[in-house]
């Protein structure tokens, strides 16, 4: 990532760059095949940023990056959540498909509503991996899907104090098989919900799981008949 090779690229598609390099807000240097970030400083105004796919291993690199609000890492070797917290404007952060195996440095991300996660190495260490989630109450969806949490505590210890929470993906994590009742507790514990794995959770959902935790399978027949 040379300045020469960042004018050739961004000379490349004038419609879409501005060749003054601080002018543009957003980049989509996907599968380039980059193995670090260099020269960002030219780019402090940078707001999306499309870097899935290549060969990074670090987060290192971005600190003039203070108006980022979409961050794409996806498909990454990144070993280690760092360089976020002076980001206080990041609403989107995508990490799917790394190496890394602990939620942390989202302290300074103050707007930050999503975070996807989901085929890393959390939990492999017991919910301390995790904590960090609630540097962050401002998270509305979090996809931790195919990751390796075991414990059911999870739901207390942390889903449970987000007060924002709306999107929840947990399959395919082994916590799911020892929360009783997975969906009808879940639903039930986090009254903001409105979406969990791989469906919608509807007003009547909530109706029903939340009978069905008061008073089993009667009362939540009951509720079925009343609906």
């Amino acid at each position: 990532m040379t300045k020469k090779w960042l004018l050739t690229f961004l000379s490349k598609d004038f419609k879409q760059y501005y060749r003054t390099f601080h002018l543009n807000e957003k980049l989509y240097l996907h599968y380039k095949g980059f193995r670090k970030f260099e020269n960002m400083n030219l780019f402090p105004e940078l707001k999306c940023l499309y870097f899935e796919g290549n060969g990074l291993s670090s987060m290192l690199g971005l600190e003039a990056q203070k108006e980022m609000r979409s961050l794409h890492l996806h498909e990454n070797c990144i070993q280690k959540m760092e360089c976020l917290e002076h980001m206080d404007d990041l609403r989107t952060l995508s990490l799917a498909d790394n190496m890394f195996s602990k939620i942390e440095g989202l302290s300074g991300c103050k707007r930050l509503i999503t975070l996807y996660a989901k085929g890393n190495s959390i939990g492999k260490n017991g919910l301390s991996d995790l904590e960090g989630l609630l540097e962050c109450p401002s998270l509305e969806v979090i996809d931790l899907q195919q990751n390796h949490i075991e414990e059911g505590e999870i739901l207390e210890e942390i889903l449970v104090k987000m007060p924002n929470l709306k999107v929840l993906y947990l399959f395919k994590n082994p916590c799911t098989k020892k929360i009783k009742q997975y969906r009808k507790t879940i639903i039930t514990a986090i009254p903001t919900l409105t979406y969990l794995d791989d469906r919608p959770v509807f007003p009547n959902d909530r109706r029903t799981a939340e009978a069905f935790c008061a008073g089993g399978f009667e009362a939540e027949k009951a509720e079925r008949q009343k609906i």
